[in-house]
């Protein structure tokens, strides 16, 4: 499918002022998709194909563990070797930023205000209440001396980035992956 280039020139008002709050939304599925990714590649060892596949879902496949050998006394207050086996997502940070504020500012000017005909109302039925269409276009950023810049528009956007909130699914792994910890003794 062919995307249609559209000029700045005249925008209807909703466009111009949704447009910076859609790609902040993109933004934060793009971010949890990474983080999804990171803990399918860094949490678990892919299924082999052999594998019969999970009922529902996607295969996650083993969990990936990192094992490691000390010493200490056993049971009988020998110095014995250990292994100790510790699930890799619990070792590291797990990537995870979501927007927490956002501050968007946006000059526009409007160009034309359109009545519309009852034939014309839009499609959503909280929309149809309002007969005028308000179109606009970003301000152009002025010049030197006050000559205004045809080129040149300004959408100032502050995103302040935050740690997301674990969710309660996240803490049940984390909770099971301490249960996986195994502390075994080397014979």
């Amino acid at each position: 499918m062919a995307e249609e280039v559209r000029s700045l020139r005249s925008l209807e008002l909703f466009e111009l002022l949704s447009a910076p709050l859609v790609a902040m939304i993109q933004a934060d599925a793009l971010a949890a998709r990474a983080t999804l990714e990171f803990i399918q590649t860094a949490g678990f060892i892919p299924p082999e194909v052999t594998e019969k596949p999970a009922a529902e879902g996607l295969p996650a496949g083993r969990l990936r563990m990192a094992e490691f050998r000390y010493k200490k006394l056993d049971e009988n207050n020998q110095v014995a070797e250990f292994v100790a086996a510790v699930p890799v997502l619990s070792l590291v940070p797990i990537p995870s930023l979501q927007i927490k504020q956002a501050k968007v500012s946006l000059s526009a000017k409007i160009t034309d205000v359109i009545e519309r005909k009852p034939a014309q109302a839009a499609r959503l039925p909280l929309l149809e209440a309002r007969p005028l269409r308000v179109m606009a276009r970003p301000a152009a950023a002025s010049g030197a001396r006050g000559q205004e810049v045809r080129a040149s528009y300004d959408l100032d956007i502050e995103i302040s980035l935050g740690q997301a909130d674990v969710a309660v699914g996240m803490e049940k792994i984390l909770a099971m992956m301490d249960r996986a910890i195994q502390d075994t003794k080397v014979r």
